[in-house]
């Protein structure tokens, strides 16, 4: 397990997450019974503390410290912040109103800069004198386990040298259900295994530059075409009323989806991008049992989730159910 570098990552994590705890501790007495993106919705805040009880000399119980650590203080500076400043870093300002495709207010009073988010899996993407990298997929054909991390690393030097905080990569969503689907080739390949040992091997080299990795895209994204209403006119998209509908059941969602975002979460990954499809009929983005349960319960996940650009679709309602950052900022859905 590598580790060097990882302390300024987590805390990124960990202060939007924060945030969107404190987001969520506000508005958690609000009626849900009136609301249909969950019959019993479950809202869990991250407990980095439970650490406490394990062996701290494996490296996952050296990565849960780290955690700790990062949690301590992004405590504190939570607690110094006001609701406009806690919602102007975790809300877009408008895509490509900065540096990067998406980008953050910042708070001046506390020395918290503007944060950068940047595509993408297979380098940094809309700018110059960087390197393209080869495909997620070509790497994955690889089964290179040293190859995979250093090209991890190299494209999160590359980032950090651009001024990339976030980078939108390794993308572990699709699976690779469709032999057809338009984002197969950023992913690793349709095995869950090997999915899960490339995209944790990639954070941790893209991590380890003192960048944030952000796995996408959370959960079933399977196909572009249909993925989210208006989002190009003509022909059929013109009669498209709602996203794409991915029905998975549990123990398929357990053994083949869900299997490679449990070795990222592992890996230490920062952040998780939601995706634009619906899955069992709820917006991923807006999907409690999704984001609260099986992301941050079940895989434990201690960083933050943004929305896809323009995944979002409701307000306190995505709160409530896990997303802790809304990009770019300008785009709402229905």
């Amino acid at each position: 397990m590598r580790l060097r570098g990882t302390a300024s990552v987590v805390l990124i994590g960990a202060l939007l997450n924060h945030i969107g705890v404190a987001a969520r501790a506000i508005v958690e007495d609000t009626a849900l019974e009136t609301r249909n993106f969950e019959k019993t919705p479950l809202y869990v805040n991250p407990n980095p503390d439970n650490g406490d009880s394990k062996n701290t000399d494996t490296a996952g119980g050296r990565l849960q410290k780290v955690w700790q650590a990062a949690y301590a203080k992004a405590r504190d500076v939570v607690s110094e912040m006001t609701i406009l400043e806690k919602v102007n870093l975790t809300t877009g300002t408008g895509w490509g109103s900065g540096p990067c495709i998406g980008n953050t207010g910042s708070v001046p009073r506390l020395s918290i800069p503007s944060l950068c988010l940047q595509d993408g899996p297979n380098g940094v993407r809309f700018t110059d004198f960087i390197t393209s990298f080869p495909s997620g997929l070509a790497a994955g054909s690889s089964f290179n386990r040293d190859l995979i991390f250093n090209r991890g690393k190299a494209i999160g030097r590359e980032a950090k040298v651009k001024g990339v905080d976030v980078l939108l990569g390794p993308t572990i969503g699709p699976i690779g259900y469709k032999a057809q689907g338009g984002r197969n080739w950023e992913s690793f390949g349709s095995d869950p295994y090997l999915q899960g040992v490339a995209g944790a091997l990639t954070v941790q080299g893209v991590q380890e530059e003192g960048v944030v990795a952000c796995a996408r895209h959370f959960i079933g994204n399977e196909q572009e075409r249909f993925r989210q209403e208006n989002e190009w006119t003509g022909g059929d998209w013109d009669r498209l009323s709602a996203s794409i509908n991915s029905l998975i059941k549990d123990r398929v969602m357990h053994e083949v989806y869900l299997w490679p975002w449990a070795d990222v979460v592992h890996a230490g990954v920062g952040g998780v991008m939601c995706s634009y499809n619906r899955v069992n009929g709820t917006y991923a983005c807006l999907n409690s049992y999704l984001l609260n349960y099986l992301l941050k319960e079940e895989l434990g996940f201690q960083g933050f989730v943004v929305s896809d650009w323009g995944a979002q679709h409701t307000g306190v309602d995505s709160a409530l159910a896990g997303l802790d950052m809304t990009m770019p900022g300008e785009i709402f859905g229905d």
